[in-house]
C-alpha cells in the first residue's frame, strides 16, 4: 500500500494516458467495424473500385499490371501500384483462409485506420506534453470522413495510414540518429508514392528543410553526418521510383495509357470550375446536349497550357480567385463533389451515421468542428513562424506535408475526397495550435495576476 500511494506523479500520468489511449483505440475500431456492419453501399465494387480490383486480378492471374479486362491484358503504367497490390496481398490470403474476399478487404482497412490512429498518438507524443497527444487520435477516431473512406476499395484508407507512418518513421530516425531508422523512414516513403505518386516530392522537401534548420554548426552533429542521414533517407525512394520508370518504359506500349496522361487529365479538369457540375449534366440530362469543358485540351500538354494562358487572359481576376481561393477551400470543403456527397464517395442506402445515437452525436462534433479545425490550423502558422527553430521542426514538418498535399491537388483536380487521406495531419497542427494558444492565454493571464 506504502508503495502505490508513494508512486511518483509522473508513472500516474502515464497509467492515465495509457488508458486513455486505449479506450480511444477500441472506440475507433468499434466505430469503423459497426460502420462497415450497419452501411448499405449502392454497388460498392464500381468506378474507381472496380479498376482497383482488376488491376489486383490480372497481378495475381497474369502478373501484369493493367486495368485491362481482356485474357490478355496489356500493361499500363496509369495507376499507381501500391494499393493494387496491397489489394492482391488480401484477395491471395482470403482465398489461404476460404474467408470473403470484400469482408476481409474491408477488415485490413479497419485496421489500417486504427493504425493511423496509433501513429497519430505516437507523433503527437514526440512534441506535445502532458495529456495533448490524446486529442489528435481522438478526433482521427471519430472522423467521419475517415470512418467512411475504410469502407471503400479505394485508396484513400492505405494513403493516409502510410503518409503518417512515413512522418512517424521520420520523428523517429530524427530522435535516434541510427542509420537503420532513417532507411526504414525512406522506405515508408518509397511505399508512400507507390501508393498515391502525389508524395514524390515531400521527402525532398522535408529533408531541404532539415539541412536549413540543422545548419553546418551544430554541436556534436557534422553536417556529414547529417548529409549521410538524408542520402539514405532519399536512396529508397530514388529507387522505388527508377524502378517504376523503367518498369513502365519497358513493360508499357506507347499506345497505352500511362501516369503523364492521368495527370494531364487532372490538370484539364482542374481547370475549369464548372467542370463537374457540366460531366454531371451530360449524363444525367442528355436531351440538353450538354458539352464537357476541356475537350481537345487533355490531348497535349501544348494545348494545355495554351488555354490556360487564354483563360488567365480574359478573366485574369476569376482565374486567380478560381486557383488561390475557391480551389484550396474545396479542396479542405466537407461535402464530397465527386461522389455521392456529404461524407459518402458511393451512394449509399443507409448508413450507421443515419440509425445509431452515438454515432450520430460523433457526426455532428466533427462537423461543427471543421471550420474551427481549419481555421486553427491556419493561425497556428503564425505561431510556427514565432517558434524557436528548434522547437518548431516536428510541427513544421506536418505542416509541409499539408501544404504540399494540398498544392498538387489545387493545381490539379481539387475536391474533398482528396484530403481525407491529411485528417491525421490536420488534427495534428490544429492540436499544437490549441497548445499554444491556451499556454500564450495562461502566460498573459499569469502575469496580470503578479502585476
Amino acid at each position: 500500500m506504502a508503495i502505490t500511494r508513494e508512486m511518483p506523479s509522473l508513472n500516474r500520468s502515464t497509467v492515465i494516458r495509457s488508458l486513455l489511449i486505449v479506450m480511444i483505440v477500441i472506440g475507433g475500431a468499434i466505430l469503423r467495424l459497426s460502420y462497415n456492419a450497419n452501411t448499405l453501399i449502392d454497388q460498392p465494387i464500381r468506378a474507381d473500385a472496380a479498376y482497383n480490383l482488376v488491376y489486383a486480378n490480372n497481378l495475381l492471374e497474369d502478373m501484369t499490371f493493367s486495368k485491362d479486362m481482356s485474357p490478355n491484358p496489356v500493361p499500363d503504367s496509369y495507376w499507381a501500384p501500391g494499393y493494387p497490390l496491397f489489394l492482391a496481398a488480401v484477395i491471395k490470403l482470403s482465398h489461404l483462409l476460404s474467408v470473403d474476399t470484400y469482408n476481409l478487404i474491408l477488415l485490413c482497412q479497419v485496421v489500417l485506420g486504427v493504425g493511423t490512429l496509433v501513429l497519430c498518438y505516437l507523433v503527437a507524443r514526440s512534441f506535445l506534453p502532458g495529456y495533448w497527444p490524446l486529442l489528435p487520435p481522438a478526433l482521427v477516431a471519430i472522423s467521419p470522413h475517415l470512418v467512411s473512406s475504410g469502407s471503400y476499395v479505394l485508396t484513400e484508407t492505405l494513403f493516409g495510414f502510410t503518409l503518417i507512418l512515413s512522418l512517424y518513421a521520420l520523428v523517429r530516425a530524427m530522435t535516434a540518429g541510427r542509420n537503420l531508422d532513417w532507411l526504414c523512414a525512406g522506405i515508408c516513403f518509397g511505399l508512400t508514392y507507390l501508393v498515391n505518386p502525389v508524395s514524390l516530392f515531400l521527402a525532398p522537401l522535408m529533408c531541404i528543410f532539415l539541412a536549413c534548420s540543422i545548419g553546418r554548426k551544430t554541436p556534436g552533429h557534422p553536417m556529414r553526418k547529417h548529409t549521410r542521414h538524408i542520402v539514405i533517407l532519399l536512396a529508397p525512394l530514388v529507387m522505388v521510383v527508377a524502378g517504376w520508370s523503367v518498369r513502365s518504359a519497358i513493360s508499357v506500349p506507347a499506345d497505352q495509357p500511362d501516369a503523364t496522361g492521368r495527370l494531364l487529365t487532372n490538370l484539364t479538369i482542374g481547370l475549369y470550375p464548372d467542370f463537374h457540375d457540366k460531366w454531371r449534366d451530360s449524363i444525367l440530362r442528355p436531351e440538353q446536349h450538354v458539352v464537357v469543358p476541356g475537350q481537345g485540351v487533355d490531348q497535349s500538354y501544348g494545348a494545355f497550357f495554351q488555354e490556360l494562358a487564354a483563360r488567365f487572359r480574359r478573366a485574369p481576376t476569376a482565374m486567380l480567385s478560381w486557383y488561390l481561393v475557391q480551389k484550396p477551400v474545396l479542396l479542405w470543403d466537407w461535402d464530397i463533389r465527386t461522389g455521392f456527397g456529404d461524407i459518402y464517395i458511393y451512394r449509399v442506402e443507409y448508413s450507421l451515421y443515419q440509425t445509431s445515437t452515438p454515432a450520430i452525436i460523433t457526426y455532428s462534433i466533427m462537423r461543427s468542428l471543421h471550420s474551427w479545425v481549419l481555421l486553427g490550423s491556419l493561425l497556428g502558422l503564425g505561431f510556427l513562424a514565432a517558434e524557436r527553430k528548434e522547437k518548431r521542426i516536428l510541427p513544421a514538418l506536418l505542416y509541409i506535408s499539408l501544404i504540399y498535399v494540398s498544392l498538387v491537388y489545387v493545381a490539379s483536380q481539387s475536391e474533398p475526397r482528396y484530403s481525407i487521406p491529411l485528417r491525421a495531419e490536420l488534427y495534428l497542427v490544429f492540436t499544437w495550435f490549441v497548445w499554444r494558444m491556451v499556454a500564450l492565454i495562461s502566460r498573459n493571464t499569469g502575469a496580470k495576476a503578479s502585476a
